[in-house]
Protein backbone atom coordinates (compact mmCIF):
# COMPACT_ATOMS: atom_id res chain seq x y z
CA UNK A 1 0.00 0.00 0.00
CA UNK A 2 1.34 3.26 0.79
CA UNK A 3 2.86 3.71 4.09
CA UNK A 4 6.03 5.93 2.96
CA UNK A 5 6.09 9.48 4.20
CA UNK A 6 4.11 12.07 1.99
CA UNK A 7 3.40 15.17 3.61
CA UNK A 8 5.32 16.68 6.42
CA UNK A 9 7.13 13.48 7.29
CA UNK A 10 3.22 11.42 7.54
CA UNK A 11 2.00 8.97 5.84
CA UNK A 12 -0.83 8.07 5.02
CA UNK A 13 -1.49 6.07 7.96
CA UNK A 14 -0.83 9.57 10.52
CA UNK A 15 -2.86 11.70 8.03
CA UNK A 16 -6.04 9.57 7.88
CA UNK A 17 -6.15 9.14 11.92
CA UNK A 18 -5.60 13.20 11.94
CA UNK A 19 -8.24 13.35 9.80
CA UNK A 20 -10.59 10.98 11.69
CA UNK A 21 -9.91 13.15 14.98
CA UNK A 22 -10.88 16.46 13.25
CA UNK A 23 -13.92 14.42 11.73
CA UNK A 24 -15.25 13.28 15.02
CA UNK A 25 -14.44 16.76 16.70
CA UNK A 26 -16.94 18.31 13.77
CA UNK A 27 -19.08 15.67 14.35
CA UNK A 28 -19.53 16.31 17.87
CA UNK A 29 -19.93 20.16 17.19
CA UNK A 30 -22.86 19.50 15.13
CA UNK A 31 -24.31 17.01 17.74
CA UNK A 32 -24.03 19.39 20.81
CA UNK A 33 -25.52 21.85 18.82
CA UNK A 34 -28.97 19.81 18.26
CA UNK A 35 -28.78 18.99 22.17
CA UNK A 36 -27.98 22.17 23.02
CA UNK A 37 -24.78 21.86 25.25
CA UNK A 38 -23.07 24.93 26.07
CA UNK A 39 -19.93 26.16 24.48
CA UNK A 40 -17.88 25.02 27.49
CA UNK A 41 -19.34 22.14 27.57
CA UNK A 42 -18.45 21.20 24.44
CA UNK A 43 -15.08 22.59 24.74
CA UNK A 44 -14.71 20.20 28.08
CA UNK A 45 -15.47 17.11 25.94
CA UNK A 46 -13.27 17.91 22.84
CA UNK A 47 -9.98 18.75 25.38
CA UNK A 48 -10.86 15.79 26.68
CA UNK A 49 -11.28 13.71 23.66
CA UNK A 50 -7.97 14.91 22.97
CA UNK A 51 -6.52 13.63 25.66
CA UNK A 52 -7.89 10.46 25.19
CA UNK A 53 -6.39 10.29 21.76
CA UNK A 54 -2.95 10.69 22.93
CA UNK A 55 -3.38 8.61 25.86
CA UNK A 56 -5.45 6.12 24.49
CA UNK A 57 -2.83 5.60 21.63
CA UNK A 58 -0.20 5.09 24.49
CA UNK A 59 -2.66 2.52 25.88
CA UNK A 60 -2.85 0.68 22.95
CA UNK A 61 0.79 0.21 22.80
CA UNK A 62 1.14 -1.07 26.46
CA UNK A 63 -1.82 -3.45 26.22
CA UNK A 64 0.28 -5.24 23.11
CA UNK A 65 2.79 -5.64 24.52
CA UNK A 66 1.53 -7.28 27.19
CA UNK A 67 -0.24 -10.11 24.68
CA UNK A 68 3.40 -10.39 23.39
CA UNK A 69 4.86 -11.12 26.44
CA UNK A 70 2.09 -13.63 27.41
CA UNK A 71 2.39 -15.25 24.12
CA UNK A 72 5.96 -15.74 25.06
CA UNK A 73 7.75 -12.27 23.16
CA UNK A 74 9.87 -10.46 25.02
CA UNK A 75 8.03 -7.75 26.77
CA UNK A 76 8.86 -4.13 24.96
CA UNK A 77 7.55 -0.95 24.17
CA UNK A 78 8.51 1.15 20.99
CA UNK A 79 7.28 1.42 17.18
CA UNK A 80 7.96 -2.25 16.52
CA UNK A 81 5.43 -3.08 19.08
CA UNK A 82 2.55 -2.61 17.44
CA UNK A 83 -0.59 -1.20 18.77
CA UNK A 84 -4.08 -2.43 19.54
CA UNK A 85 -7.52 -0.78 18.86
CA UNK A 86 -9.31 -2.31 22.10
CA UNK A 87 -6.38 -2.28 24.39
CA UNK A 88 -6.18 1.72 23.48
CA UNK A 89 -10.02 1.94 23.83
CA UNK A 90 -9.75 0.68 27.63
CA UNK A 91 -6.81 2.83 28.52
CA UNK A 92 -8.84 5.52 26.80
CA UNK A 93 -11.81 5.34 28.25
CA UNK A 94 -10.52 5.49 31.88
CA UNK A 95 -8.23 8.54 30.61
CA UNK A 96 -11.58 10.50 28.97
CA UNK A 97 -13.34 9.80 32.46
CA UNK A 98 -10.15 11.16 34.39
CA UNK A 99 -9.80 14.20 32.22
CA UNK A 100 -13.57 14.87 31.76
CA UNK A 101 -14.12 15.48 35.81
CA UNK A 102 -10.84 16.35 36.65
CA UNK A 103 -11.31 19.29 34.43
CA UNK A 104 -14.88 19.59 34.89
CA UNK A 105 -14.14 20.00 38.75
CA UNK A 106 -12.48 23.00 38.29
CA UNK A 107 -14.59 24.59 35.26
CA UNK A 108 -17.81 23.73 36.62
CA UNK A 109 -18.89 24.88 40.11
CA UNK A 110 -22.29 24.10 39.36
CA UNK A 111 -22.21 20.81 38.39
CA UNK A 112 -22.97 20.99 34.59
CA UNK A 113 -20.34 18.63 33.70
CA UNK A 114 -22.13 15.94 36.56
CA UNK A 115 -25.49 16.80 34.76
CA UNK A 116 -24.75 16.84 30.94
CA UNK A 117 -22.29 13.54 31.68
CA UNK A 118 -24.62 11.19 29.84
CA UNK A 119 -25.51 13.24 27.32
CA UNK A 120 -21.50 13.96 26.46
CA UNK A 121 -20.71 10.25 26.49
CA UNK A 122 -23.49 9.07 24.41
CA UNK A 123 -22.14 12.04 21.87
CA UNK A 124 -18.95 10.65 21.78
CA UNK A 125 -20.09 7.40 20.58
CA UNK A 126 -20.71 8.24 16.70
CA UNK A 127 -17.38 10.25 16.84
CA UNK A 128 -15.58 7.18 17.83
CA UNK A 129 -16.70 4.99 15.15
CA UNK A 130 -16.28 7.75 12.72
CA UNK A 131 -12.76 8.16 13.88
CA UNK A 132 -12.06 4.98 14.08
CA UNK A 133 -13.40 4.24 10.76
CA UNK A 134 -10.59 6.86 8.79
CA UNK A 135 -8.33 4.92 11.51
CA UNK A 136 -8.76 1.75 9.84
CA UNK A 137 -8.35 3.07 6.20
CA UNK A 138 -5.23 4.10 7.45
CA UNK A 139 -4.00 0.89 8.95
CA UNK A 140 -5.31 0.00 5.37
CA UNK A 141 -2.48 1.88 4.04
CA UNK A 142 -0.06 1.27 6.35
CA UNK A 143 -0.79 -2.55 5.64
CA UNK A 144 -1.49 -3.11 9.36
CA UNK A 145 -3.86 -5.60 10.83
CA UNK A 146 -4.68 -7.51 7.40
CA UNK A 147 -6.21 -10.71 6.79
CA UNK A 148 -5.79 -14.40 6.18
CA UNK A 149 -4.17 -15.13 3.04
CA UNK A 150 -6.75 -15.16 0.29
CA UNK A 151 -5.89 -15.63 -3.46
CA UNK A 152 -8.83 -12.32 -4.11
CA UNK A 153 -7.43 -9.84 -1.42
CA UNK A 154 -5.51 -7.17 -1.63
CA UNK A 155 -1.24 -7.82 -1.96
CA UNK A 156 0.56 -6.44 1.27
CA UNK A 157 3.88 -5.89 1.45
CA UNK A 158 3.67 -6.27 5.30
CA UNK A 159 3.00 -10.14 4.55
CA UNK A 160 4.37 -10.69 1.05
CA UNK A 161 1.08 -11.94 0.03
CA UNK A 162 -2.87 -11.39 -1.14
CA UNK A 163 -5.03 -11.08 1.69
CA UNK A 164 -8.41 -10.26 2.99
CA UNK A 165 -8.73 -6.69 3.42
CA UNK A 166 -10.20 -6.58 7.20
CA UNK A 167 -9.20 -3.25 7.37
CA UNK A 168 -11.34 -2.32 4.48
CA UNK A 169 -14.20 -4.23 5.71
CA UNK A 170 -14.22 -2.55 9.08
CA UNK A 171 -13.96 0.71 8.09
CA UNK A 172 -17.31 0.21 6.12
CA UNK A 173 -18.94 -1.31 8.74
CA UNK A 174 -17.93 1.87 11.11
CA UNK A 175 -18.84 4.18 8.67
CA UNK A 176 -22.45 2.68 8.73
CA UNK A 177 -22.46 2.19 12.74
CA UNK A 178 -22.01 5.79 12.84
CA UNK A 179 -25.08 7.43 12.13
CA UNK A 180 -26.97 4.37 13.69
CA UNK A 181 -25.53 5.74 17.25
CA UNK A 182 -25.82 9.39 16.35
CA UNK A 183 -29.39 8.86 16.17
CA UNK A 184 -28.95 6.37 19.37
CA UNK A 185 -26.91 9.04 21.14
CA UNK A 186 -30.32 11.50 22.01
CA UNK A 187 -31.71 8.95 23.57
CA UNK A 188 -28.91 7.75 25.40
CA UNK A 189 -28.45 4.16 23.94
CA UNK A 190 -25.15 5.38 21.83
CA UNK A 191 -22.94 3.95 24.44
CA UNK A 192 -24.56 0.07 24.82
CA UNK A 193 -25.28 0.78 20.76
CA UNK A 194 -21.61 0.92 20.39
CA UNK A 195 -20.49 -1.69 23.20
CA UNK A 196 -22.90 -4.22 21.03
CA UNK A 197 -22.38 -3.31 17.55
CA UNK A 198 -18.58 -3.14 17.89
CA UNK A 199 -17.83 -5.65 20.09
CA UNK A 200 -20.14 -8.61 17.63
CA UNK A 201 -18.56 -7.12 14.52
CA UNK A 202 -14.71 -7.64 16.04
CA UNK A 203 -15.52 -10.42 18.05
CA UNK A 204 -16.37 -11.83 13.99
CA UNK A 205 -13.92 -10.43 12.23
CA UNK A 206 -10.65 -11.56 14.42
CA UNK A 207 -11.98 -15.02 12.73
CA UNK A 208 -10.93 -13.48 8.90
CA UNK A 209 -7.63 -11.97 10.75
CA UNK A 210 -3.91 -12.99 10.15
CA UNK A 211 -1.65 -10.68 11.80
CA UNK A 212 -0.30 -11.84 15.26
CA UNK A 213 -1.53 -10.29 17.39
CA UNK A 214 -0.07 -11.52 20.75
CA UNK A 215 -2.37 -14.15 23.88
CA UNK A 216 -4.84 -13.67 26.19
CA UNK A 217 -5.40 -16.20 29.32
CA UNK A 218 -7.94 -17.63 27.52
CA UNK A 219 -6.23 -19.64 24.89
CA UNK A 220 -8.77 -20.29 22.67
CA UNK A 221 -9.87 -16.21 21.59
CA UNK A 222 -7.70 -13.94 20.68
CA UNK A 223 -7.08 -10.56 23.29
CA UNK A 224 -9.41 -8.62 20.78
CA UNK A 225 -12.13 -11.55 20.94
CA UNK A 226 -11.81 -11.90 25.01
CA UNK A 227 -12.31 -7.51 25.44
CA UNK A 228 -15.31 -8.18 22.81
CA UNK A 229 -16.73 -10.69 24.79
CA UNK A 230 -16.49 -8.35 27.76
CA UNK A 231 -18.13 -5.27 25.55
CA UNK A 232 -20.50 -6.97 25.08
CA UNK A 233 -21.54 -8.18 28.43
CA UNK A 234 -21.13 -4.54 29.56
CA UNK A 235 -23.45 -2.92 26.74
CA UNK A 236 -26.10 -5.44 27.63
CA UNK A 237 -25.99 -4.73 30.95
CA UNK A 238 -25.88 -1.13 30.38
CA UNK A 239 -28.51 -1.48 27.75
CA UNK A 240 -31.02 -3.02 30.16
CA UNK A 241 -30.65 -0.20 32.90
CA UNK A 242 -31.32 1.99 30.47
CA UNK A 243 -34.34 0.74 29.60
CA UNK A 244 -35.90 -0.03 32.43
CA UNK A 245 -34.65 3.96 33.68
CA UNK A 246 -37.53 4.97 31.10
CA UNK A 247 -39.94 2.30 31.81
CA UNK A 248 -39.86 4.35 35.25
CA UNK A 249 -40.05 7.48 33.72
CA UNK A 250 -42.81 6.72 31.04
Amino acid sequence: MYPNEILFGMSLYEILIVVGLFAGMLLFRRYSTEIGLSAKMHNLVIASAVITVIGGYLSGYLFQAVYDWIGGKPFRLGTETGSTFLGGFIGGFLILILSYFGIGHFLFPDREHIRRFPDALNGFAPCLALGHGFGRLGCLMAGCCYGKPAGWGIYFETCHCRAIPTQLFEALFLFALCPVLYRLAKKKLAVAGYFIGYGVWRFLIEFLRGDDRGKTVVDFLSPSQLVSVLLVIAGAILLLIQLKKKEKTA
